[in-house]
């Protein structure tokens, strides 16, 4: 797999419509200051997204598009969705509400076309959710609420645990156990700084959205 070209496209606003038309989709999702901009850039290898310099403040949208070229299905064009971080925020709860829901919203109008603040988009191919948690902090209930929702409403979904360059070697290996048992799910260990992980988890997001690539 090669990453042709990479680009932002645009920063949407609740109430505003997604500029997403017949590509899949690649959300991601996890808390805030979890590296999900640093992750993205070191997924495609150019600095397309930025990070804002206070956690929890961003309250946007932000899509990216990418053209890869496989081996098997040659040339494709797919969207990356950096959705706000939950679980902190400045302001409080209420701040934190606003950010669950738009969260939410998003993916309840990205599979079924049905949400309170998007404008809903008929065009739009929701098929896949990159769960991002700190590989240092197994078991946070914030990922747990998001995970367990995330099977409540069907959505297709990895997990991969960012920052895993600040463990050792030794701590390596028990705190991703610790993950998987706080989830029940497999965990992707990368990191955006070395890069380790990150070809495994381009292959395995091309699984979870093989069935829109053909």
């Amino acid at each position: 797999m090669k990453v042709l070209e990479a680009e932002f496209i645009t920063s949407v606003v609740a109430g505003n419509k997604l500029p997403l038309k017949n590509v899949p989709i690649v959300a991601l999702i996890g808390r805030s200051n979890v590296g999900k901009s640093s992750l993205i850039n070191a997924l495609v290898k150019r600095r397309i997204a930025r990070s804002g310099s206070t956690p929890g403040i961003t309250r946007l949208v932000n899509v990216y598009r990418v053209r890869l070229s496989t081996n098997l299905i040659g040339t494709r064009t797919i969207m990356i969705v950096d959705l706000p971080g939950y679980g902190y925020a400045r302001g409080g709860h209420k701040a934190r509400k606003i950010f669950d829901e738009l969260v939410q919203d998003f993916f309840k109008m990205a599979s079924s076309s049905h949400t309170q603040r998007f404008t809903p988009n008929k065009n739009l191919f929701h098929t896949g959710v990159i769960l991002t948690v700190d590989m240092r902090h197994p078991g946070l209930k914030s990922d747990r609420l998001a995970q367990a929702w995330m099977v409540d409403n069907k959505l297709p979904f990895l997990v991969a645990a960012t920052k895993q360059d600040q463990l050792s070697k030794t701590m390596k290996h028990r705190v991703q156990q610790d993950h998987e048992s706080a989830l029940e799910h497999p965990v992707i260990p990368v990191s955006s700084k070395t890069g380790e992980g990150l070809d495994k988890l381009w292959s395995s997001v091309f699984k979870l959205i093989s069935d829109y690539l053909i």
